[in-house]
C-alpha cells in the first residue's frame, strides 16, 4: 500500500469526526431529547482516546497537543488541522500503542476506525421512530 498523506489522514479523520451523514457529529446531532446514558459514556471514551493518540503523536513527531480544556468538538477539529500540519518524516515517525509498534500515520487511521466504530454506537442509541 502507497503512503498516505497529511491531508489524505486529515480528510480521513475530518470524516469520521464530521461528516454531515456518517461521523461522531452527525450521530450526536440526531438525537433529541434526553440521550441514552451511553452516548455520555461514548463521548467522554473519544475524548480520552483522542487525548491519548496526541500525546503519543507528539511525543513521537514532536507535533503540539490540543489545550486541556478541549472538548470532544474542539478536539475533533483540532486533530483534523494538526494532522494536515504533519511533514511525510512525522507521518513515519514510530511510537508504541497497546504494545503494537505504529507509525503515526497507523495510529491516526486507527484513529479514524475508533472514532467511526463509536459513531455508530451513538447512532444506534438514538431512539427510533416506529414506523408500523
Amino acid at each position: 500500500m502507497s503512503a498516505w498523506t497529511a491531508d489524505q489522514l486529515a480528510q480521513l479523520l475530518h470524516e469520521a469526526n464530521a461528516h454531515p451523514w456518517e461521523s461522531v457529529q452527525a450521530a450526536l446531532d440526531g438525537i433529541e431529547g434526553q440521550p441514552h446514558p451511553r452516548v455520555a459514556w461514548l463521548t467522554t471514551h473519544l475524548s480520552v482516546t483522542k487525548r491519548e493518540y496526541a500525546a503519543l503523536i507528539a511525543a513521537a513527531a514532536g507535533a503540539p497537543t490540543p489545550t486541556d480544556d478541549a472538548g470532544l468538538s474542539a478536539l475533533m477539529a483540532w486533530e483534523v488541522e494538526a494532522v494536515r500540519a504533519l511533514a511525510p518524516a512525522q507521518l513515519a515517525a514510530r511510537l508504541t500503542h497497546a504494545g503494537m509498534d505504529l507509525s503515526v500515520a497507523d495510529l491516526i487511521r486507527l484513529n479514524a476506525r475508533h472514532t467511526a466504530w463509536h459513531a455508530g454506537q451513538i447512532a444506534a442509541l438514538k431512539p427510533r421512530t416506529r414506523m408500523a
